[in-house]
């Protein structure tokens, strides 16, 4: 190693080898032409060469720890460069930052494929719920004569099922968000109602009224439709999912009002409600706080992929509640142009 360092400073200071070299030899061409040889030209070369080798050696001192260095790097060890001239310096300064950039990238992609893992482990245990359920349902109801009744259960549990798959899916697609990105004025109007129709036979069943207020005929945004569908639809299902065991009927609000360029959306559910010291992290992955250890369907995930889509899209999201009251959750989006 040690030589191949070597021969690298000899060719990296050639140059100057060679140039102090020519201008030697032209000082004792010149002298030898002008006037007879003497000792005194010999004196001043000899201090001027050993002045060089004087130099190549602190030079050579300066160059082999950084170098050494480098070489263990190349090999897969890990070494500090040590650097002795600004020149060396600049450079770890730029490894310093490239190795930065590889950790902070290195420890986003582990904490990404940590998070898939911890997501895909929960989601499957949630799949099995909905599943058992219906086994049991018709194990237990298949012997009576209400159908009807027997087959709404199974559908509930079905929805259910669908929803947790959808979520599964939607993370999933998360990944290659920025590929599948449409952003384009949009009515929120039709979608809304659609996204309504949809839980209609949830909404009946569990006793729950939804209305949209809004004096308007429209009212256009900037999004991508489809990630907005899917961030309403998991705010919907949470206003469902825990106004149901709330008893008698219960209104379920979709507030529309334009204010300034924005358009705001605020869904009001009279469900049981969120505690306080859960608001804060009611948007983190598989949270499900006080609420999950009373409603076993709780998945702590509807809050998170909507609040990761409102980001990506440029809306945002906020959340209040009160306990046995119900929620209140507002989605901003930037207002878009009516379309002629």
């Amino acid at each position: 190693m040690k030589t191949e360092i070597f021969t690298r400073f000899i060719k990296d200071r050639f140059l100057t080898i060679v140039l102090y070299l020519l201008s030697t030899t032209s000082i004792i061409t010149f002298f030898h032409l002008t006037e007879p040889v003497n000792t005194e030209i010999v004196y001043p070369i000899s201090i001027g060469g050993f002045m060089l080798i004087v130099c190549l050696v602190i030079d050579w001192i300066r160059y082999y720890p950084t170098n050494k260095a480098l070489a263990a790097i190349h090999m897969n060890k890990d070494e500090d460069l040590q650097p002795q001239t600004e020149e060396q310096k600049a450079f770890q300064q730029l490894i310093n930052k490239i190795r930065g950039e590889y950790n902070r990238r290195n420890n986003q992609y582990k904490e990404q494929n940590k998070e898939r893992l911890y997501f895909l482990s929960h989601w499957m245990h949630h799949l099995k719920t909905p599943v058992s359920v219906i086994e049991l349902i018709i194990n237990k109801e298949n012997k009576s004569h209400e159908v009807n009744e027997v087959l709404e259960k199974i559908q509930l549990e079905n929805n259910r099922l669908h929803t947790y798959i959808q979520q599964g899916l939607t993370m999933i697609r998360m990944e290659s968000f920025e590929n599948d990105l449409e952003v384009k004025s949009v009515d929120l109007l039709p979608a809304l109602r659609k996204l309504i129709n949809e839980r209609k036979k949830e909404c009946i069943y569990q006793s729950i009224y939804p209305s949209i207020e809004f004096e308007e005929e429209s009212a256009y945004i900037i999004t991508d439709p489809k990630w907005n569908d899917i961030l309403l639809e998991q705010i919907i299902s949470n206003a469902i999912k825990y106004s149901a065991p709330q008893t008698g009927s219960k209104k379920l609000i979709f507030q529309l009002k334009r204010k300034g360029n924005h358009i705001f959306l605020t869904i009001i559910d009279e469900g049981v409600g969120i505690p306080s010291y859960d608001l804060e992290r009611v948007f983190h992955p598989f949270f499900t706080g006080e609420n999950g250890r009373k409603f076993s369907n709780s998945t702590g995930i509807g809050l998170y992929l909507s609040k990761k889509i409102a980001d990506k899209v440029g809306a945002t999201i906020t959340i209040k509640s009160e306990i046995s009251k119900g929620t209140e959750v507002t989605i901003q989006w930037l207002m878009g142009k009516t379309l002629s």
